[in-house]
C-alpha cells in the first residue's frame, strides 16, 4: 500500500512538472527580476533586435506579435503588429494576444510595463547593442523558450566573432587607435557620447569616439568642431527599420565626402569615410557590424576577414536565408 501511494505521489509530481514547466528567473537590463514558467510558448516582441533573437532560437514559433520595426527575417512580417516601437505599444491588442512574455527595449515606459504586468504578462526590458549584453539576452531567452542548446550555438557563433576582434586589437595601444567621428540616422553631425550604445559599439571595435566627452548623450556638433578634432575615420550608421541597397549606402557616403566643409579633413582626404546599415548594428547581427568596424579601423589586422561572407554564413545557419541587399559601404575596404 505504501509503495503504491509513493508511486502515485511520484506520478503527481511528474504531472505537475510537465503542466507547470520549470520556473526560470531572469534579471533584465533594468534590474527587474522576472519569473517565467518555461518553456514559454507565446511571445510578443516590441524590439527588432529581440525579434531577430527569438526567430533564430525557435523559427518564430512562439511569436504572436511584433513591432512595426521588426522586419527581419522577412517571414516575420506576416505576424500581428502590436505597436510601432517599444515606446508606442498597442497595450489593448497585446493583452488580447495573451502572450506569456513581452520583450521590449529601454524605450518602454514604466507605466506601460506596469499595465502589462498587472494583466499577468511577464515583461523583459533589454538593451541590445552592447556585445556582452546581447550574449546574455540570447542565453536568457534560450532558457525562457526551452531552447538552451540553440541559444548556446548562436551565442557561441557571436562570441567567436567578439573574441576574434578582441584578440587582434589587443596589441594596440591608445595612441594607435583611430579617432572616429560618428553620426547617425541620416542626420549630419548628430553624434553620440560616452556610455551610449553606439559609443560602446565603436569602442568595442577599437575606435576612439571623438564625441565621447560631450555633456549630453546625443549631441549635435558643428562642422567646425569636427574639423578641429580632425578624426581619422568618419562613420555614419543609418536606421535599422528598413533594408538598404548598396547604391543607397554609396549615396550616403558620397553626400558626406562632398560636404565643402569636410574637404580638408583627414578622413575625407584619405578615403576613410564609411556607411553602415543599422540592421547590422544591433541584435544578432551586431557582431557583423563590429567586424566591419574593426576591419575599417584596422585594415591590416583584418585583411583576411570578409564580414560579408561571415554575414552570409550567419543568416544561412540561423535563418536559412540567402543574403541580399546592402549593409556596409565600401564593403570591400
Amino acid at each position: 500500500m505504501r509503495k503504491k501511494a509513493l508511486q502515485i505521489l511520484i506520478s503527481l509530481l511528474l504531472l505537475i512538472s510537465v503542466c507547470c514547466g520549470e520556473t526560470v528567473t531572469l534579471i533584465d537590463f533594468t534590474g527587474h527580476q522576472v519569473e517565467l514558467s518555461a518553456p514559454v510558448t507565446k511571445t510578443v516582441s516590441l524590439s527588432a533586435a529581440a525579434s531577430e533573437i527569438l526567430w533564430a532560437l525557435d523559427e518564430g514559433k512562439s511569436m504572436v506579435g511584433r513591432s512595426t520595426s521588426s522586419n527581419f527575417p522577412p517571414m516575420i512580417e506576416s505576424l500581428t503588429v502590436a505597436g510601432k516601437h517599444s515606446n508606442s505599444p498597442d497595450l489593448e491588442l497585446i493583452m488580447e494576444l495573451e502572450p506569456e512574455l513581452v520583450i521590449a527595449d529601454t524605450m518602454l515606459s514604466e507605466e506601460d510595463r506596469k499595465v502589462l504586468e498587472e494583466d499577468g504578462i511577464a515583461v523583459v526590458v533589454e538593451r541590445f547593442i552592447d556585445p556582452n549584453r546581447t550574449l546574455l539576452v540570447i542565453e536568457n531567452l534560450g532558457r525562457a523558450l526551452g531552447k538552451e542548446e540553440r541559444a548556446s550555438e548562436l551565442a557561441g557563433q557571436l562570441k567567436g566573432y567578439h573574441d576574434l576582434i578582441k584578440e587582434r586589437i589587443s596589441g594596440t595601444n591608445s595612441e594607435e587607435r583611430p579617432t572616429v567621428f560618428f553620426e547617425w540616422l541620416g542626420k549630419p553631425y548628430h553624434s553620440a557620447s560616452n556610455g551610449t550604445s553606439y559609443d560602446n559599439f565603436i569602442d568595442f571595435a577599437g575606435g576612439v569616439n571623438i564625441a565621447a566627452n560631450e555633456s549630453v548623450d546625443y549631441p549635435d556638433v558643428s562642422p567646425e568642431w569636427v574639423i578641429e578634432k580632425d578624426p581619422d575615420v568618419i562613420l555614419h550608421i543609418l536606421g535599422s527599420s528598413k533594408d538598404y541597397t548598396e547604391e543607397e549606402l554609396e549615396q550616403w557616403r558620397d553626400e558626406i565626402i562632398s560636404r565643402p566643409e569636410l574637404q580638408n579633413s583627414r578622413a575625407v582626404k584619405e578615403g576613410r569615410v564609411y556607411v553602415l546599415s543599422g540592421t547590422v548594428a544591433t541584435g544578432v547581427r551586431s557582431a557583423i557590424g563590429e567586424l566591419y568596424l574593426a576591419k575599417w579601423f584596422y585594415p591590416e589586422l583584418f585583411e583576411d576577414i570578409d564580414p560579408g561572407v561571415e554575414h552570409e554564413k550567419l543568416i544561412k545557419e540561423f535563418y536559412n536565408m540567402k543574403l541580399e541587399g546592402g549593409y556596409a559601404y565600401p564593403s570591400n575596404a
